[in-house]
């Protein structure tokens, strides 16, 4: 008799498991974590053999099972109940990331007091050849044009020490990165601006996404301000906007550990377009798409991280109309940059930016077609990390 049941609770499991994938998946689920689901992945051999194809399939299924808020909420309930509570002590989950270049490799997050956050792991043969790249493009480019490095610590590295001493010191690998670089790239010491506001205002990263927001932006700003040479503007001269809460990049990824009190991310911004003397061209391959005045550098139908300029692109020109003989600046850059350049777009007279994730130019022709006076490669400190990143930041000068 016995037998007959568990066959029968089994069966009906697997019945209701058949029913939760062949009704409509939780669209909704996905779309409040600020991505879309995932699609089913396509099968290789090559897939199957790695691992990929069970990981992604996974996640499709996972993606695409009705209920699924309701079945995740009930999972969190459960797992609280257990005695877990990762807001009151940190703990490491392990995952693997990509940065957009297409190498995704392992990585460790930290759960802390409702932060999600990343760890760095220094490698310094990867941070040399970071700067022999650097220093290559320095010897390419004519020695009239200033150029500038900038590295964006992570807020782990400011966070108690009994947790932030569990990742190698972001401030030595920035320190030894910039001791590496040639005398005529000229540093900007972000780590310093964002150790000094973190006193008094611990939100300058988001607390799910692994982006600073504009106000950890607005460090780099002063930063490279003090490194180039003018009066960076007030925060106060610019309207304040919000325009919802979000779940970041990192949300799925630790969602089954998080407790259900989990705070989301207020996405704002500082409107410093708001005079609507900005003009933005963006241009991939031949195609090139021009805004005009009022061009939106903020879009508000994003709730998250995509509301500056709608995410990563391979190269726009962003146009000060009410500053026509300012200085051009070039900013070639990870994901980081995003919040960080519409601080900057009142203080020049043009701002080119290249995400050399896309980007199948040459920077040197870029150079010379904007007439660029200032060069800016900004990136945050586990960009330096992957190998990929820095030799496509190499490839780019012919």
């Amino acid at each position: 008799m016995r037998k007959y049941i568990i066959t029968s609770l089994f069966l009906m499991l697997l019945a209701g498991s058949v029913l939760l994938f062949a009704l409509p998946g939780d669209r909704e689920s996905i779309l409040s974590e600020n991505r879309e689901p995932k699609e089913m992945p396509a099968v290789s051999a090559a897939a199957i053999f790695d691992g990929s194809f069970e990981s992604d399939f996974d996640e499709y299924v996972n993606d695409n099972t009705a209920f699924r808020s309701k079945l995740m909420r009930i999972y969190d309930i459960i797992h609280v109940r257990r005695g877990f509570t990762p807001e009151d002590s940190g703990r490491i989950i392990s995952t693997t990331t990509d940065i957009g270049t297409g190498e995704a490799q392992e990585s460790r997050l930290v759960l802390y007091k409702g932060r999600i956050m990343e760890m760095f792991t220094s490698s310094p043969e990867n941070e040399t050849n970071y700067a022999e790249t650097l220093n290559t493009i320095r010897k390419n480019i004519d020695d009239n044009i200033e150029m500038y490095s900038m590295l964006i610590p992570t807020q782990l590295e400011f966070c108690d020490a009994a947790v932030s001493n569990v990742q190698d010191s972001e401030k030595e690998a920035i320190e030894f990165i910039n001791s590496k670089l040639s005398d005529n790239i000229k540093t900007v010491d972000v780590y310093s601006r964002v150790q000094e506001a973190w006193q008094s205002d611990s939100y300058l990263y988001y607390w799910t996404d692994h982006h600073w927001n504009m106000n950890g932006a607005y460090c780099g700003y002063e930063a490279f301000a003090d490194a180039a040479g003018f009066v960076p503007k007030t925060r106060d001269k610019y309207t304040y906007n919000e325009t919802g809460s979000f779940y970041g990049s990192w949300y799925q990824k630790a969602k089954s550990e998080l407790s259900p009190n989990q705070p989301k991310d207020i996405c704002f911004y500082y409107d410093t377009s708001e005079k609507g003397n900005i003009k933005i061209k963006m241009r991939a391959e031949d195609a090139v798409t021009e805004y005009g005045e009022g061009s939106p550098v903020f879009h508000t139908d994003v709730i998250g991280y995509g509301v500056f300029f709608g995410g990563d692109n391979p190269l726009m020109e962003i146009i000060n109309t009410s500053n026509p003989d300012g200085e051009t600046l070039m900013i070639v850059k990870d994901s980081y940059a995003n919040a960080f350049i519409p601080w900057l777009i009142n203080d020049f007279a043009r701002v080119i930016v290249i995400d050399p994730r896309s980007f199948e130019g040459s920077y040197l022709d870029e150079i010379e077609r904007y007439s660029v006076t200032k060069v800016l490669f900004e990136n945050y400190i586990l960009s330096t990390t992957y190998s990929d990143y820095w030799g496509m930041l190499g490839s780019r000068l012919e």
